[in-house]
């Protein structure tokens, strides 16, 4: 596999700070007025002082008088012999000290067809970290320490090997990590089932009718909100029974199989109240024409919930919803045999099964501690 290329970013510029600037200019002006002024009044305009009067003249100094002898000059001692100073060692470099090797974490490893995995890096030293996954590359969040992020794998995906890469950078863009490798997808046997439609509903089977509905909700789930709003296991949206689970393979009235199920289904009565399974903000409430009344919400690094057929929706986009909270109500909108909610959990942009999130032990939780066994093996390239 050809080896992604690094991002060339320039180092940050080093602005000339103000307060040096001024403390150069004011250390080269003090001296040359000291220059100038010399030894004088430090007024430097100030007349030059008269010079003395001249002694004057007596008689004896008229006459000539023999010149005094002069004294012999004092003989100078000669110079003892200076022993040479011994050199001073310069001071050596304090070494840096060296920093614990990147450590990488996929969990699980292999990842199932229709689910997420959880990334961990641990990276000490590093400013920024990305990850390339399924042909896109996107940054991974920080909390404290330790940088993660999710990547979802779709229900159709091939299984076998899946390229991935993963790198980090110091603060001023050098690379401190760069590692390609290969994550491995696991197949999973899902069920199938044949729906019966009426004719009421068949216009709604069509594949653009379909097309049309993912486009709309498509922007309102896939961008990156990089904090977490959202803690632990994620709780039942509903009280009522589950009645389809996901990747469920699906045909209609009989024909081929054409679909499967990206979703939860909850049984219930038109009326009956769906809560926030966790935090978020709500990033969508409207209708669609196979979906019906639907409310989307941005749980933060790349999770969101979404909740449909419902009979009303509640909140705006942009509200915070807590853990709890009721959100909307059961209905029979859009394509629906009877009252029902089906509740999905797109991570990435990919409809991923709900159910391991609901399980404390499964729910790929960025607080956890890995094992040695998640750790990826793959070799450091950064200095490659």
């Amino acid at each position: 596999m050809a080896r992604a290329t690094r991002p060339l970013l320039p180092p940050p510029r080093r602005a000339f700070g103000r307060r040096a600037l001024l403390r150069g200019f004011a250390a080269a002006g003090a001296g040359a007025f000291l220059a100038a002024c010399g030894g004088r009044d430090l007024d430097p305009f100030a007349p030059a002082p008269e010079p003395p009067p001249a002694p004057a003249e007596t008689p004896a100094a008229r006459q000539d008088a023999p010149a005094p002898a002069a004294a012999p000059a004092p003989e100078e001692p000669e110079p003892e012999p200076q022993a040479e100073a011994a050199p001073v060692p310069a001071p050596e470099p304090e070494p840096e000290e060296a920093l614990p090797e990147p450590r990488v974490f996929v969990v699980p490893t292999p990842v199932p067809q229709g689910n997420a995995a959880l990334v961990l890096l641990d990276a000490p030293g590093a400013a920024t970290a990305s990850v390339a996954w399924e042909g896109e590359a996107f940054p991974l969040s920080r909390e404290g320490s330790r940088f993660f992020g999710f990547i979802g794998v779709d229900v159709r995906s091939a299984p076998g090997p899946a390229p991935f890469g993963i790198g980090a950078w110091r603060q001023d863009w050098t690379q401190l990590l760069w590692m390609t490798t290969a994550i491995p997808v696991a197949p999973v046997e899902w069920t199938s089932d044949d729906i019966k439609i009426d004719a009421a509903n068949i216009a709604l089977l069509d594949p653009d009718v379909r097309e049309r509905d993912i486009e709309l909700r498509r922007p309102h789930q896939s961008r990156l909100t990089p904090v977490r709003h959202w803690r632990g296991a994620f709780d039942p949206p509903a009280t009522g029974a589950i009645t389809a689970l996901y990747g469920e393979r699906r045909s209609f009235n009989g024909g081929p199989i054409s679909d499967y199920h990206s979703g939860v289904d909850y049984s219930g009565a038109v009326g009956d109240p769906i809560t926030a399974p966790n935090d978020g903000v709500i990033a969508w409430t409207g209708r669609t024409d196979r979906r019906g009344n639907g409310l989307i919400i941005d749980h933060g690094t790349g999770v969101f919930s979404g909740y449909y057929h419902l009979s009303e929706a509640l909140g705006a986009p942009g509200s915070a919803v807590a853990r709890g909270d009721v959100i909307g109500y059961i209905g029979a909108t859009g394509l629906a045999t009877g009252p029902h909610l089906h509740w999905e959990l797109v991570v990435r942009g990919v409809a991923v099964d709900p159910i391991p999130w609901m399980r404390a032990r499964e729910v790929p939780d960025p607080e956890r501690e890995p094992g040695p066994a998640e750790r990826l093996n793959a070799a450091n390239q950064a200095d490659a």
